[in-house]
């Protein structure tokens, strides 16, 4: 498919997609997906679905793994996934499950009341109007349906502080925020999706954080997983910081050789050995409200 390149990663044509869809990212997705399962305990989903749940939609399919692997655990279910990227394992693919090639943000096909579950899964980078998207999701869903939404939120911090408060690499992640300004896009939606979720009628908001190991920190097997995961992704090869960063910071008037010049500092940092970082996993879950009993 055509597509324009930003520091030796192609991206979608339109510019507007902030995440790219080369070889590299199609690995780097299959390991985040090992990583998202681990935080759940082997789990595909943070919530627990109805036995009866018929129509599944996966927004942000990918290669299609989690629609794929939830087909073996919903036979009776009907999934369907949606990107933007036509990059969709060819093979394998369960009968129940159906790939369609579209933005999320477009208007939906989808009759109203049309789905059981509808799950999201990183879409940070390719969303401008965060409230418009979950407005469809609301729409879309049956009465009681289900809503779940995955994110690593994009700050750094240090496991010696307290959760979440202390931040890592301030002056790196000014100049992401900076540019996420100039680009009009929230690349960190998840402080705010629980606010936007009851603002338009959801009921039974939860979100939960799971923290992910980076470095060589990690002292229990559980975390020293998490971390091998979450360094495959964040080395020079499938980079998430690259990921976001390459179309975004060339959109900013950044050149390679800039980005690069700012990078060794960044990662002196985060690998110092004096300090425990972390990045955060971010499970939220919301309901529709059931319709009302006919009186």
């Amino acid at each position: 498919m055509p597509y324009i390149e930003a520091f030796g990663r192609r991206y979608h044509i339109s510019g507007k997609i902030f995440l790219p869809f080369d070889k590299n990212e199609l690995e780097r997705m299959e390991i985040q997906h090992k990583l998202y399962r681990h935080c759940l305990d082997g789990a595909l989903t943070s919530t627990r679905l109805p036995l009866h749940t018929s129509q599944i939609l996966d927004l942000g399919t990918g290669t299609g793994v989690w629609a794929i692997e939830m087909a073996a655990r919903y036979p009776q279910a009907q999934i369907t996934g949606v990107d933007v990227y036509p990059i969709q394992r060819r093979v394998g693919i369960p009968p129940n499950v159906k790939f369609e090639i579209d933005d999320v943000e477009n208007p939906w096909k989808y009759p109203d009341n049309t789905f059981d579950f509808i799950h999201a899964r990183s879409l940070a980078g390719g969303v401008r109007n965060w409230p418009a998207l979950f407005r469809q999701v609301y729409n879309k869903l049956k009465p009681g349906g289900l809503f779940e939404m995955t994110e690593i939120a994009l700050n750094i911090f240090d496991f010696d502080g307290k959760f979440a408060e202390a931040e890592m690499c301030p002056e790196f992640l000014q100049i992401c925020r900076d540019l996420y300004k100039e680009v009009d896009m929230d690349f960190n939606p998840s402080p705010h999706v629980p606010d936007w979720l009851v603002e338009i009628d959801f009921e039974k908001v939860v979100q939960r954080s799971e923290i992910l190991p980076l470095g060589n920190w990690a002292q229990d097997e559980k975390m020293k997983t998490r971390q091998r995961l979450v360094n495959k992704i964040t080395n020079e090869d499938y980079c998430t910081l690259d990921n976001h960063c390459g179309l975004l910071f060339q959109k900013g008037g950044w050149t390679k050789a800039q980005y690069d010049a700012l990078m060794p500092d960044f990662w002196k940092e985060i690998y110092s050995g004096d300090i425990r970082p972390y990045i955060r996993a971010v499970f939220t879950t919301a309901r529709k409200p059931r319709e009302e009993s006919a009186s």
